[in-house]
């Protein structure tokens, strides 16, 4: 919350950035902030994760923007992505595209400068769907370790380049070294997948306190 420039919030409606939002409008509005948290959806015409960050947006009441692009608003800016990301890996230019045009789309079209948005977590708290078949404990914790370990390759080259692209400054608060270091340091039986719900422990950490809606805190992950 420490930032001369306006602050906002990247809200694709799955968990981490919905939570991420949800906690920069509580505070923004506990320490008085001379104006609204903005958050930022992009998606396909009436997309789950447009209609999800919708209701989000509605609940914790923030200033809410849309973005609707096409298959052709992709192909315009492929080279563009490729470019900024540096990088051959099909699946990071994919993810990428739609952050680039929301990003875009802020710089162009509003004064926020500072973005928050929820990279981090699927990999500090065991977010992919495929940590519901890890053998051990350990062996979990291990490829939380190893994918954090890579996510400047991918997911943080994702964000990061994508955003400064266009001027951006961009907080990943999962990614803080405090709550990684908490985080790992827990019981790695915890932190596991239960009841095949990945992310439990982070989810249950919150519910019954009315931050999200409970369809949205429990809401399974979905690509982008």
């Amino acid at each position: 919350m420490m930032s001369n420039r306006r602050i906002g919030c990247l809200l694709s409606g799955g968990l981490d950035s919905s939570l991420i939002a949800a906690i920069l409008v509580k505070l923004s509005k506990e320490m008085c902030l001379p104006y609204p948290i903005q958050t930022f959806s992009i998606g396909m015409e009436d997309s789950p994760d447009i209609l999800a960050a919708r209701q989000v947006a509605k609940h914790i009441g923030s200033e809410h923007h849309e973005v609707i692009f096409t298959a052709d608003d992709v192909l315009n800016i492929l080279n563009k992505v490729i470019y900024t990301l540096e990088t051959a890996d099909i699946t990071t230019i994919r993810a990428s595209c739609g952050m680039y045009l929301v990003a875009e789309y802020i710089n162009k079209n509003t004064d926020t400068v500072v973005l928050c948005s929820g990279e981090g977590a699927d990999e500090v708290a065991q977010g992919y769907i495929y940590f519901r078949d890890a053998p051990t404990p350990d062996d979990a914790h291990n490829e939380s370790l190893r994918l954090l370990g890579d996510i400047y390759m991918y997911d943080g080259l994702r964000a990061d380049r994508t955003t400064a692209a266009h001027g951006l400054e961009l907080r990943v608060p999962f990614l803080d070294i405090r709550f990684t270091q908490y985080f790992l340091s827990l019981p790695k039986t915890m932190r596991q997948p239960q009841n095949k719900v990945e992310k439990y422990l982070l989810r249950s950490a919150f519910d019954g306190f009315g931050l999200l809606p409970n369809d949205v805190l429990w809401r399974h992950k979905e690509a982008f």
